[in-house]
């Protein structure tokens, strides 16, 4: 069942549940330092229990699909869900494996990508994923702590990966003269500002810029080119480039005047309860050797991990064999 592995008692079945048997998970993270540990996630015994019911509904509600013979039974899948190994998937040419914990789908139909991508979940500051059947989307600290992941083979006859790169520091269509004058988009107009984060070169939105381009958009909508607005949709750029100056990090945050809305002590992250949001990151590299490039996002307070993030995925991502 599905919390059932997790529990540190759990002789008894699902259903068996003593009321006051909380629930405490966390990543299997017996090799992360101590400074990098994920503090372990305790659930009330109500909500445990609550999660065990859900799961037994949806398990008797699959098994009636399958009795009428609404859903196919697909044994390659079923063998994947049994199994305690890595599950093996292609990402183009080269193959690859993780446990089905790593999956944003746990359940691994995604391990087997027909479009060239996969989708992988980790949890900051420990970079490893949940125990196999746990959502951090169930769980508030948990969801603060998630790092989204997307790896995406590219068809070198279609795009390589160092045009992707370049094309997004582009407007969508470098052509136009309207869009090259746009300052969100054109990393001309942008601020260049002092390395950060130890190789990352930021590139802040020119807010002065962004008002009179909105202004000029929109001349009757004070609202809408306000300072207020213009930080609101003014991203931050940061850039990491190659020594023959190609982009390999792109990272794409919310601007550096609108406050994290998380406070981070040591390990330990919760919400800022004087701010409504929080900012995040878009962040993209490239990992040429594999002609692959990788997506993520995740709260803007854990920037200053970036490097530690991307070589996490690269450990990850080495072909089997290799």
């Amino acid at each position: 069942m599905l919390f059932c592995a997790l529990l540190s008692a759990c002789a008894a079945e699902p259903s068996e549940l003593k009321e006051d048997l909380a629930l405490v998970i966390e990543p299997d993270q017996q090799h992360v330092p101590l400074r990098y540990r994920c503090p372990a996630i305790s659930i009330s015994p109500a909500r445990a229990q609550a999660h065990v019911s859900q799961d037994a509904a949806v398990e008797r509600a699959v098994d009636r699909l399958i009795a009428d013979q609404n859903i196919a039974i697909d044994p390659e899948h079923q063998a994947r869900q049994a199994s305690t190994q890595p599950v093996p998937f292609k990402l183009g040419p080269n193959t690859f494996a993780l446990h089905r914990n790593f999956f944003y789908f746990q359940n691994a139909p995604s391990a087997v990508p027909s479009d060239g991508t996969v989708s992988l979940s980790l949890q900051w500051p420990c970079l490893e994923p949940l125990p196999q059947g746990y959502n951090f989307a169930e769980d508030d600290d948990a969801s603060m702590r998630a790092i989204l992941i997307t790896a995406r083979y590219l068809d070198p006859e279609r795009i390589t990966v160092p045009v992707a790169m370049q094309r997004a520091l582009l407007p969508l269509d470098p052509r136009s003269p309207a869009q090259r004058s746009n300052p969100l988009e054109s990393l001309d107009m942008r601020l260049q500002g002092d390395i950060a984060h130890g190789r990352l070169v930021p590139y802040y939105a020119d807010i002065g810029a962004v008002q009179r381009y909105l202004r000029g958009r929109h001349p009757g909508n004070v609202r809408a080119h306000s300072r207020e607005n213009a930080l609101q949709i003014a991203k931050d750029w940061y850039i990491r480039r190659s020594t023959d100056a190609a982009p390999l990090s792109v990272i794409k945050c919310d601007n550096r005047e609108i406050p994290d809305g998380l406070q981070i002590e040591g390990s330990l992250v919760k919400d800022d309860p004087g701010v409504q949001r929080r900012a995040s990151c878009d962040h993209l590299y490239a990992l040429p050797a594999l002609g692959m490039v990788v997506e993520m996002s995740y709260p803007r307070a854990f920037l200053l991990d970036w490097s530690r993030i991307e070589q996490r995925i690269e450990a990850l991502l080495r072909p089997t064999g290799s």
